[in-house]
């Protein structure tokens, strides 16, 4: 008993350092649209989401070198660095430097902490069954952390900008600490940056070509495409059709979704059981119809309750998608660049996605059917993934037979 509550106690402070920096990134948002909102822009819908895409930007820049970075050091080490990286950028927003700059420095931060939250994982666990339930509780935490920070953010941010930028500072800090209490093991120092940067396009062809590697990379892209349009495009809708225009009203409401995917951590072990991770596919229907009813919902109540079900669903698709890419891809190219690659199309789509949902409001296209295209888009997506579970049956098979078949030969 007692070795197993000391196997935990890194799993514990990784979960820990990640809520505690994921709830300051989600706190920042909201800081950042108060300011942007109290300056008196005159489009400040779009000019949130160029400061998003500012972040998004650097996913997709860093991309092939951040795997590498994870891969070659300690996690707990990437992880310390990722979140310096994130009160750099606050800090920097106390000099009146451009929202976006900042913003830009703290998507720096998470593209560097990212493959090392999800890569560690690996190193902690020992089964598929163990991976899938610590992959829920570090999901479901994060998005407990995604749910406080955007409550906590609006109402700090309805008043004055100083407030919130303090309180991020003392919860980076917070995660700072815990990274201590993350167990240091060493990385790949053979990984070389500069043959890696090269390899990066060869690695994603290698995951593309993985039926469930592209499966899951497909399935997670799509699903972080819709999340981001929408949290943007709420800020947007909730005023022109429900007249909320308070920032801490509209946290409220945007939260709840968090509260949903809270609730799947717990129930997606049982709905999606290792060994069947692929049938995951079947609930992005779900969040899909929600999506499209919400565009359209005349009042708070209904839609409050889709937001919980978009959110349920939403977490319920994710989280066994994200247990087959770490589970492939750590014997494929390894768990960090797995990551890293992750993130680049995750961040790609999500850049493409803000980009049309630009072009829609800017062409005079009704917020209502803006978030219909977004969502018409992830059920196309969804629609690929249908098709695709049987290939991801048949490598799923593949894989074990050669795994089997290695162990012998060593074996031997």
């Amino acid at each position: 008993m007692s070795a197993k509550r000391k196997g935990m106690r890194p799993l514990n402070a990784v979960v820990w350092t990640q809520f505690l920096s994921s709830f300051a990134d989600n706190l920042n948002f909201f800081i950042i649209v108060g300011m942007v909102n109290r300056q008196g822009f005159a489009n400040p819908d779009a000019y949130v989401s160029y400061i998003q895409i500012a972040f998004l930007a650097a996913y997709v820049i860093l991309a092939p070198v951040v795997g590498t970075f994870a891969d070659k050091r300690a996690k707990s080490q990437v992880l310390l660095v990722g979140n310096l990286f994130k009160t750099a950028g606050i800090l920097l927003l106390f000099t009146g430097l451009h929202p976006a700059v900042c913003y830009l420095v703290l998507g720096i931060g998470a593209v560097i902490y990212s493959p090392a939250k999800y890569g560690i994982l690996t190193e902690l666990t020992n089964t598929e069954d163990e991976l899938l339930r610590a992959n829920a509780k570090v999901e479901g935490t994060t998005i407990l952390a995604i749910l406080l920070g955007t409550v906590a953010g609006g109402l700090l941010a309805k008043e004055s900008d100083l407030p919130g930028l303090i309180a991020c500072l003392v919860v980076y800090s917070a995660s700072i600490a815990m990274t201590f209490f993350v167990p240091a093991r060493g990385g790949n120092r053979d990984v070389r940056y500069g043959a890696s940067a090269v390899a990066f396009l060869r690695d994603v062809k290698v995951l593309f070509a993985h039926p469930a590697a592209r499966f899951s990379l497909i399935g997670t892209g799509a699903f972080w495409l819709t999340a981001s349009v929408l949290r943007i495009a709420l800020i947007a809708w909730l005023p022109e059709n429900l007249g909320i225009t308070d920032t801490d009203q509209q946290s409220l409401i945007i939260g709840v979704c968090a509260i949903g995917v809270v609730f799947s951590a717990f129930v997606t072990p049982k709905l999606v059981p290792a060994g069947k991770l692929y049938s995951s596919y079947v609930y992005g229907f779900i969040m899909v119809t929600a999506v499209m009813v919400a565009a359209f919902s005349p009042n708070v109540w209904l839609t409050v309750v889709l937001m919980l079900i978009i959110g349920l669903f939403g977490g319920v698709f994710l989280i066994p998608l994200n247990t087959i890419l770490q589970e492939v891809g750590k014997d494929l190219i390894g768990p960090g660049k797995t990551i890293a690659i992750q993130n680049f199309v995750e961040n790609a789509l999500n850049v493409s996605g803000l980009t049309v949902y630009l072009l829609l409001i800017s062409a005079g296209t009704p917020i209502n059917w803006s978030v219909v295209g977004m969502g018409t888009l992830l059920l196309l997506f969804v629609l690929y993934l249908a098709t695709q579970v049987g290939l991801v049956k048949r490598a799923g098979t593949d894989d074990k037979a050669r795994k089997a078949a290695a162990e012998l030969k060593s074996g031997a």
